[in-house]
């Protein structure tokens, strides 16, 4: 057999390139990495009370328990006193107001209501007092259908609950 110029190939074959290709991205990850969505150097935090400015007595009880829980199930972070924390969460309940969105009409009950809290909150570093999160007039809603027994101050739960999730999405890092 005569190997001629032109039968010499010059470039990397298809499955030359599909190798290289896999060997570049495979430390990329394909564009997936495995670093945490939370800030780095940050171990503790400390969830005082929070300061209620409405007429809706132990709201602010209920708001730091689920923010607490929050906390602890979904972040890599612990709760710690004050003295001991990296990082301190205040917050103050703004206002909680309740809407009935449509009523039955047979009784008249509310068949789907709604109910808004709004707080103002600063998750602050506590060695170097930078701000590190820091919200004004954040609300969160929660729409219920009421099931048959259910009572109003369930609804109100539930909004809780969803605002403690709405704080604690606002400790990861911003893009």
């Amino acid at each position: 057999m005569i190997i001629t110029h032109k039968s010499i190939r010059r470039g990397p074959s298809i499955a030359g390139l599909l190798l290289l290709t896999l060997l570049v991205m495979l430390p990329a990850g394909c564009g997936y990495t495995m670093k945490s969505i939370y800030p780095s150097g940050i171990h503790t935090v400390a969830v005082p009370i929070w300061k209620n400015s409405t007429f809706r007595r132990g709201l602010e009880f209920r708001l730091t328990e689920a923010i607490d829980k929050n906390i602890e199930s979904r972040t890599p972070y612990r709760l710690a006193p004050i003295n001991q924390a990296d990082t301190e969460l205040t917050g103050t309940i703004v206002s909680a107001s309740e809407g009935i969105l449509s009523s039955s009409f047979q009784t008249n009950l509310p068949q789907e209501t709604q109910i808004t809290i709004v707080v103002n909150f600063t998750w602050r570093n506590l060695r170097t007092g930078a701000v590190l999160s820091r919200r004004v007039n954040f609300a969160a809603s929660s729409t219920e259908i009421p099931q048959i027994g259910q009572q109003l101050p369930d609804a109100e739960q539930m909004a809780v609950e969803r605002m403690a999730q709405a704080v604690v999405n606002q400790m990861q890092k911003s893009w």
